[in-house]
């Protein structure tokens, strides 16, 4: 037997780039939680560059006296994750893991509904992710575009089908966003500041993690509901040391251990600044090498106690 030839799936074949839409404030309000509101106008995420499906469907498998064999697979729980990576073109879909909860839209409060399509064999198909909530995510930028790489746990992703399935008549982005990814220099001069100083760094990244409570009960194969409960923040920067009138400022801060302001401007247009409350450096580093002709680098990890809004 020989398999035959078909029309195989490649990246050429994404027809509708991922794209989101609010579902509402779910925490204020349960029943919208896992709901695609009707009609919706859906936004795109940013310059796609990876969508990573990772469905865990959960069985046991039946054994009994008299059978040497295994003689049923039962169904359990289902458990969707899902993993975005992206070049961003502003910082809306961040808010939905940076945000405080309690307030509201655009915070973890608000679940979150995804579409895209792609090719099957000449065909559209439609998959759909209903429940979202980001569990972690990074930010990075090192002298190039900044990347976003975010993981979400949703209550649902359907098999791909070839009708839209979303209620209502739905308003998709057909076409990948016209508008160019945030690059380094848009933040303008000196985007990063430490305890009211500029620093000039050659990259730099930061990271939200946040537990999630989940509601899985008997009766149900699905999640039913999902809620954030804590939030850890943390960003590394690559320093160039020796920033006039504060040569050894940052080896000083990481001995002393001392909680202050930090902010990286990631754009500034809006402008959109990430700020953090209350920052210590918790790892220092820097390495003289006899055949480096690199310039002296201060390597700096900091975990912050809380950020503004953005």
């Amino acid at each position: 037997m020989v398999v035959s030839a078909h029309n195989v799936t490649t990246k050429r074949d994404i027809v509708k780039e991922l794209q989101f839409v609010t579902e509402g404030d779910s925490v204020s309000n349960a029943a919208l939680y896992g709901v695609t509101p009707s009609s919706s106008t859906f936004a795109l995420v940013g310059n796609n560059s990876e969508i990573n499906i990772q469905p865990d469907v959960q069985h046991m498998d039946v054994s009994v006296l008299g059978s040497e064999d295994v003689i049923e697979a039962v169904k359990t729980q289902s458990l969707y994750a899902f993993t975005i990576r992206n070049n961003p073109v502003d910082l809306t879909l961040w808010k939905y893991l940076w945000n405080s909860s309690g307030t509201g839209a655009t915070s973890p409060d608000s679940s979150i509904s995804f579409t895209y399509s792609f090719n099957l064999n000449g065909t559209e198909y439609f998959q759909h992710i209903r429940g979202a909530r980001p569990t972690s995510g990074t930010l990075s930028v090192s002298r190039g575009m900044w990347d976003q790489n975010m993981t979400f746990i949703a209550k649902d992703i359907t098999v791909p089908t070839t009708s839209t399935g979303d209620p209502g008549t739905p308003v998709y982005q057909s076409a990948e966003t016209a508008s160019a990814p945030i690059v380094h220099s848009d933040g303008g001069a000196d985007p990063f500041t430490y305890n009211s100083i500029a620093y000039g760094e050659r990259s730099f990244s930061t990271t939200v993690n946040r537990n999630m409570a989940v509601m899985a009960v008997n009766g149900e194969t699905d999640i039913t509901y999902t809620k954030a409960t804590d939030r850890s923040i943390t960003f590394t920067a690559d320093v160039f040391a020796g920033t006039a009138s504060s040569e050894t400022a940052l080896y000083t801060l990481y001995e002393s251990k001392d909680a202050d302001a930090a902010s990286y401007k990631f754009n500034s247009s809006g402008p959109i600044t990430l700020t953090y409350a209350n920052s210590v450096i918790t790892d220092y580093s820097y390495t003289h090498a006899a055949g480096s002709s690199d310039a002296l680098i201060e390597s700096i990890t900091c975990r912050a106690e809380s950020v503004t809004n953005l």
